[in-house]
């Protein structure tokens, strides 16, 4: 369960979040929704543990205070944060990095392995030929920054505890939606639980029902 309690953030003298309180079961979505500038982005950052937010409050994911954990050891709890606008590592090739994530995550299974399932993931996804051997995100559109990072949650799934999802669909194109739900309906059936924030009216809807607006907070 992710349970937070009083959580204030802001950056540098701007106050962005005040007093958030969420209580999230395992196996749930919450939709985070709200006008542009309400904090949306910056709760799901807060919750990573961006070092420059600073915030008050507690955040727990089961017995583990968050809180008092930096952003590495948060994602070795099984915190994973896909980004608004994924950054480009330069210098660090794809299957490099994907093989430091399938060490650091103690991911059972052969090098040969990995690369075999992270060519499947790419190709599922839509990524051209090759993907692997790219330096990470380099001269890649906006559309496959975001697949390759929904192909690192797909790695990633069976150790995701708290999945942080931040506009997953933006640049993407339609037929790619059905992705992200089965990526967040995975996560759910391994007993991990989401956040997602989206501009997206399909995904609205299909999430309604469990939503925190910022704009009301």
């Amino acid at each position: 369960m992710l349970t937070i309690k009083n959580l204030s953030a802001r950056i540098g003298d701007k106050q962005i979040l005040n007093n958030i309180n969420i209580e999230l079961d395992r196996g749930k979505c919450l939709l985070v929704t709200g006008q542009n500038g309400a904090g949306k982005s910056t709760l799901l950052h807060a919750i990573m543990g961006r070092p420059d937010i600073i915030t008050t409050g507690d955040i727990h994911l089961d017995n583990l205070e968050l809180h008092n954990i930096e952003c590495h050891e948060r994602s070795q709890a099984g915190v994973f944060m896909a980004h608004q606008s994924p950054p480009t590592i330069d210098g660090v090739n794809t299957m490099t990095l994907f093989k430091e994530i399938h060490k650091v995550q103690n991911i059972v299974g052969t090098t040969g392995e990995l690369i075999k399932l992270t060519k499947s993931l790419f190709n599922c996804i839509g990524l051209p030929e090759g993907w692997e051997k790219r330096p990470f995100n380099n001269g890649a559109s906006g559309g496959e920054r975001k697949k390759n990072e929904l192909a690192q949650v797909a790695l990633l799934k069976n150790k995701t505890k708290l999945l942080l999802l931040d506009e997953p669909d933006s640049g993407l194109e339609q037929s790619s939606r059905q992705k992200i739900i089965d990526l967040i309906q995975e996560t759910k059936n391994q007993n991990g639980c989401v956040l997602l924030v989206t501009h997206d009216k399909e995904l609205q809807e299909l999430y309604k029902d469990n939503q925190l607006d910022l704009s009301n907070a």
